[in-house]
């Protein structure tokens, strides 16, 4: 559903991202199978190998770069510490960087196992160490395209709630709209303070402040938030995948 609600202009590396990746999992998969039926033919382990080194390579460096244009087009470099590694992004680029040291092993495995083929030594093995990496590879893709689209941890889409007023605080009506926010005040005084999150958008938004977050609001709902806030600047978000990025954060000043 997050991927529906992306703000323009993120979807060129998008696609990008899902062009190498799609590239990288397609040869993995090629280079297990022939594992599978190779049945003693090294020819068949060689085009296995091949199918790495000349569309997985390719694959796996467009989906790593144009990962990174996301992260940074989205603006999550910027966002508080608290937010920049959730879940379902530390899965993604696990996968794409300690996977990265495996599939690097494979290529070596396999050139070493080619050129002693062509030498005329054994090198069967070698080749099968690779396709068994590669194996290994494909499963973990498999976990990471659960993380990137499945999202957990992630806020899911909550009903109305009326605003809460507990004891002596301060209250503060947050408009949120595509993609901005506007507050109803720009300086609280240190304490309770009580965010109303209006959503007049026709997208769903929270609002993070101070290490917690609305759930996430539908168009046309209100949600609230109370939060303890030191004297300083606090900065606040949208956590929805791209929105702070568009515009969707700021800070407001405690006394």
């Amino acid at each position: 559903m997050l991927a529906a609600i992306r703000p323009a202009g993120q979807d060129f590396p998008v696609l990008l991202h899902i062009v190498g990746a799609t590239m990288v999992f397609g040869a993995l998969l090629a280079s297990a199978s022939s594992l599978a039926f190779a049945r003693g033919q090294v020819r068949i382990l060689r085009v296995g190998y091949f199918s790495l080194l000349l569309v997985a390579l390719p694959g796996w460096i467009l989906m790593r770069l144009s990962g990174e244009w996301i992260y940074r087009k989205q603006g999550w470099n910027s966002l508080p510490d608290e937010l920049k590694s959730p879940t379902w992004l530390s899965i993604g680029f696990g996968v794409a960087d300690y996977g990265a040291v495996a599939f690097v092993l494979a290529l070596v495995l396999g050139g070493i196992a080619v050129v002693r083929l062509r030498n005329g030594k054994a090198g069967a093995g070698l080749l099968k160490g690779t396709m068994v990496i590669s194996l290994g590879l494909a499963a973990a893709f498999v976990v990471a395209v659960w993380a990137m689209t499945g999202k957990p941890g992630e806020p899911a889409l909550a009903s109305a709630t009326a605003p809460v007023v507990v004891g002596q605080t301060t209250a503060v009506t947050v408009t949120a709209t595509e993609f901005k926010f506007a507050l109803s005040k720009a300086t609280v005084s240190h304490g309770k303070v009580v965010f109303t999150l209006v959503n007049k958008g026709k997208l769903p938004h929270d609002f993070w402040i101070g290490g917690s977050a609305t759930p996430l609001v539908a168009p046309g709902k209100i949600a609230t938030l109370t939060v303890d806030l030191s004297a300083g600047e606090s900065s606040y978000v949208c956590t929805v995948p791209g929105h702070a990025g568009a515009g969707m954060k700021g800070t407001l000043t405690v006394t």
